[in-house]
């Protein structure tokens, strides 16, 4: 189980503190899907950035499965990140250096739990077999978006969190990325935190949280 307790997150502006997430409480379990809505700006992002220890919080805490999050110093932020999530950035930050099959292990070879098995029967799911020596340049987007997703399973992680993983894709590419998002967290076993502003994908996943004003409405 993630869980986080009276999560606080403020940022600096050139008029002062500009206060994120105001106390937020939530639990996740392992193998639950939960959407994450709010407005643009209302601290989404961030949440899941401090979730998945990208970001430090102020003050709150965050465990995973009984261990402390909140107190891990950098070091340790990076192992619990290497080994227990597989993060969909919403700007993807693909490699632009490695091959579709490169990128698509390297979250598992940092974790040491790469599988050339499980990696090759991603790809053939996710539609990607014959594109496995192109580079993220040589891809449309809604491919861009599934070596994305296949990257943050490869390890199969814990927990995916994933940041718009539709945002960008015309209404036919997101719903089959959406279903193959599923299905492929369903089958790794892991819990599933997603940030969307679709009605229609938040309504498919097992429940839904809502961030207003920096707090859990």
């Amino acid at each position: 189980m993630l869980s986080a307790e009276n999560l606080r997150k403020a940022f600096q502006a050139s008029d002062g503190a500009v206060d994120v997430l105001r106390g937020v409480s939530l639990m996740v379990a392992k193998g639950e899907s939960v959407a994450l809505t709010g407005e643009s700006g209302s601290g989404k992002s961030t949440l899941l950035h401090c979730l998945g220890c990208l970001e430090d919080i102020d003050s709150g805490t965050i465990f995973l499965n009984g261990d402390a999050l909140h107190d891990l110093d950098d070091d340790g932020k990076s192992r619990i990140r290497r080994q227990k999530f597989g993060i969909v950035f919403q700007q993807l930050n693909l490699i632009p250096s490695l091959t579709v099959a490169q990128n698509l292990s390297f979250h598992a070879r940092l974790a040491v739990r790469e599988n050339a098995e499980w990696t090759q029967e991603l790809a053939d799911k996710l539609g990607l077999a014959a594109l496995l020596h192109r580079y993220p340049e040589q891809l449309s987007g809604g491919q861009q978006q599934r070596v994305a997703i296949g990257r943050a399973i490869a390890s199969r992680p814990e927990f995916v969190l994933a940041d718009e993983p539709t945002g960008n894709l015309d209404e036919d590419t997101a719903e089959a990325v959406m279903t193959l998002l599923q299905d492929l967290v369903k089958e790794a076993g892991a819990g599933l935190l997603m940030v969307t502003h679709s009605e229609r994908h938040a309504s498919k996943l097992d429940r839904r949280l809502h961030l207003k004003n920096g707090l859990i409405a």
